[in-house]
């Protein structure tokens, strides 16, 4: 897989590393890692911790719109690290 973006988050509940990587689908693969101590640790569910974060900035991405069913983790993850690099 190649890495396509890295996006460094410091929340209010610690330091998130944001990876999307090429891995042949349409959108790209997302990993959120929280570092913890050093160590980089997998979010073990990454859909809430991006609902979270979306709330904790302020991106008003729109994870369930009414037109469409919601946002898979891509699609948001996607608009997540879109925005908060801005």
């Amino acid at each position: 897989m190649q890495l396509l973006n890295k996006v460094e988050v410091n929340s209010s509940k610690g330091k998130y590393l944001l990876y999307q990587f090429r891995d042949g689908n349409a959108m790209p693969k997302l990993v959120i890692n929280q570092v913890t101590d050093g160590v980089e640790v997998p979010v073990p569910n990454m859909y809430r911790e991006l609902k979270r974060l979306n709330q904790e900035f302020s991106l008003h991405i729109d994870y369930e719109p009414n037109h469409r069913i919601k946002l898979n983790t891509r699609e948001f993850g996607n608009e997540f690290m879109t925005r908060f690099k801005g």
